[in-house]
């Protein structure tokens, strides 16, 4: 890249970032109800000015039930949590008010937004295969991507979470893909995520400092690998299934 190209890239970059954190202080001092109502609104207005309404409101719905795995989730294993907040084009985040015992709990919780989004990508599917609605074949292949996407396995992402449980060497993983989508995209926050992965690999290089967090039977690092490794090459399957479609249309 150019030295000009730097400085425009950096420019945006900056701007984003202010524009992000003036937006989530703002929300978050809000009640939770109305924080997550506000935001919907304002992520569907946005949204909708770059993709139409219809797919704004269907992409804001896969974002909440998304979110709402997380939420269900977190009160199956006894975590408080709080309501999800929506930032246009970053997504939605869901604030954990009291820390998980273990890397288990952390991971449950962590499933849970996949999980639902999955099953979310697999209804709008079975209702297209109904109706031949393309809005549905286009949620349907956004919700495969976007949880796709959550379970690469660094974080902050879900993936990331949910890896360090089966075992953390999956961190480099992780690392090195969302280092190659940076590369290919410039995106900023994924250069956020890759700094921040890069970050977490250096602190828990061997987990010793937290070893009673992180020390899980075998059995426990199978029930997350199963669910783990089933997520994914369902949500893999469907995407190469909706691409065949779309190549076919």
């Amino acid at each position: 890249m150019k030295a000009w190209q730097v400085v425009s890239l950096g420019r945006k970059m900056l701007g984003k970032l202010a524009l992000f954190l003036v937006g989530l202080i703002a929300m978050l001092k809000m009640g939770s109800g109305v924080t997550m109502a506000v935001s919907m609104v304002l992520s569907i207005f946005v949204y909708a000015m770059a993709f139409g309404m219809s797919f704004a409101i269907g992409f804001v719905l896969l974002l909440l039930l998304h979110e709402w795995g997380h939420l269900m989730a977190a009160k199956v294993v006894g975590l408080n949590v709080s309501r999800p907040v929506f930032l246009p084009f970053i997504g939605a985040i869901i604030r954990i008010k009291e820390l998980p015992r273990n890397a288990k709990m952390e991971a449950n919780v962590a499933i849970g937004g996949p999980a639902m989004g999955t099953l979310s990508a697999l209804i709008c599917l079975a209702f297209y295969l109904w109706t031949d609605s393309l809005l549905l074949l286009v949620l349907s292949y956004t919700a495969c991507l976007l949880n796709l996407f959550n379970l690469i396995p660094c974080d902050p992402l879900d993936g990331g979470r949910i890896a360090v449980a089966i075992t953390h060497r999956l961190w480099w993983l992780g690392s090195l893909v969302i280092g190659g989508l940076y590369l290919y995209t410039y995106n900023f926050f994924l250069l956020l995520f890759f700094l921040f992965s890069l970050y977490r690999i250096w602190k828990n290089v061997d987990l010793k400092d937290d070893y009673n967090y992180y020390h899980l039977t075998l059995s426990q690092r199978l029930a997350v690998a199963w669910w783990y490794f089933g997520l994914v090459i369902v949500l893999g399957a469907t995407t190469l299934y909706i691409g065949a479609i779309f190549n076919g249309r």
